[in-house]
């Protein structure tokens, strides 16, 4: 028997364990998020309803109305996926999104509102209309 055939189906075996272990430990299939914080990501998931959310660091699982979920963390920010349906994953990223980003506007309208009354500002209206909120302070007198 020749070194180089016992070689071969070493390194094929040893090649399939590595890509393996990488695609678990990176999202295979997962597309990029703007998230990068795991407690937003926590907090966008439930705003979708989605139920059975498990967390670690860097990894959240979760299902939802598309099915079973995985984000994880891949250098600064979230990736995800949809498990087993693929072409599901860009509609759930743009709902999870849209999620994110009305958590987000709620959480700097609040810190305005705050920082206005600490300056002696008054809230005289409030306006949101296509995503956009406008608020008009006026100075106590």
């Amino acid at each position: 028997m020749s070194l180089e055939v016992l070689l071969i189906p070493l390194g094929i075996a040893a090649i399939a364990a590595l890509k393996e272990s990488r695609s678990t430990d990176l999202c295979e299939k997962c597309k990029a998020t703007r998230v990068q914080d795991q407690d937003l990501l926590l907090e966008a998931l439930e705003a979708l309803g989605a139920t059975d959310i498990q967390q670690s660091e860097g990894r959240v699982t979760a299902y939802s109305r598309y099915g079973r979920l995985t984000f994880a963390r891949v250098g600064d920010v979230f990736l995800g996926r949809v498990d087993g349906v693929e072409e599901a994953t860009p509609q759930m990223l743009g709902e999870l999104d849209a999620a994110v980003g009305s958590i987000l506007q709620f959480r700097t309208v609040e810190s305005v509102r705050q920082q206005a009354a600490a300056m002696g500002l008054t809230l005289l209206t409030q306006t949101a209309q296509d995503g956009t909120v406008q608020l008009v302070f006026e100075e106590r007198r």
